[in-house]
């Protein structure tokens, strides 16, 4: 086994975490937060209700949902802080968000801020359908990868149908997101499970 750098060790391990999922995750969890009259802020546990929501809305197991608060708890009650949040204990906690590295004062701003970056509101969460939010993270993904839209595979005619429950998509990019998030298979696995079609 490889041995770590100091650095490597403080930096801690890579994330797999799908971007957006930890965008809903770390505002839901800001929207819990409660000020004290001394002006600190107090943790409360995030409701079944709106576990269930993160749950079908992301497609992560509840199991995945509560192993992510403890967590953050963990950090924050042993150090006082976490990658988005700085600062917990004192007054002046510090929300940072982990897609373009802003910085905000209070959890109402932050969650604000985080909802811009996801294109709807936490309110929202439960009325938005699996298939929107993976299009909205599709066609984000694509736009960070492929930089313009005649870069991607779509244009090519071809639809890509999943032959473990057969949907289809327009893009690789998108069958793989799929197959990753949905049925959790490796994106070196997807020609196995993809069957192309012609348009």
């Amino acid at each position: 086994m490889e041995e770590l750098s100091p650095v490597q060790r403080r930096k801690g391990r890579q994330s797999n975490w799908n971007p957006q999922h930890l965008l809903i995750l770390q505002a839901q969890f800001a929207s819990t937060l409660r000020e004290t009259p001394e002006g600190k802020f107090v943790i409360n546990d995030l409701g079944p209700q709106e576990r269930v929501h993160i749950c079908k809305f992301t497609g992560l197991s509840m199991t995945t949902i509560s192993h992510w608060l403890a967590n953050v708890k963990y950090q924050l009650k042993r150090t006082g802080g976490t990658k988005f949040l700085k600062n917990i204990d004192s007054a002046q906690p510090l929300f940072l968000c982990s897609d373009c590295a802003s910085q905000f004062r209070s959890p109402s701003s932050y969650i604000h801020h985080l909802e811009s970056h996801l294109g709807f509101t936490l309110k929202d969460l439960s009325k938005l359908s699996i298939d929107l939010l993976e299009q909205q993270a599709v066609s984000r993904l694509e736009d960070k990868t492929f930089g313009s839209p005649g870069l991607a595979d779509e244009d090519t005619g071809t639809v890509y149908q999943c032959k473990l429950c057969n949907r289809t998509f327009v893009s690789k990019h998108a069958i793989k997101l799929h197959l990753c998030k949905t049925h959790g298979k490796s994106t070196e696995d997807h020609l196995i499970f993809v069957k192309e079609l012609d348009k």
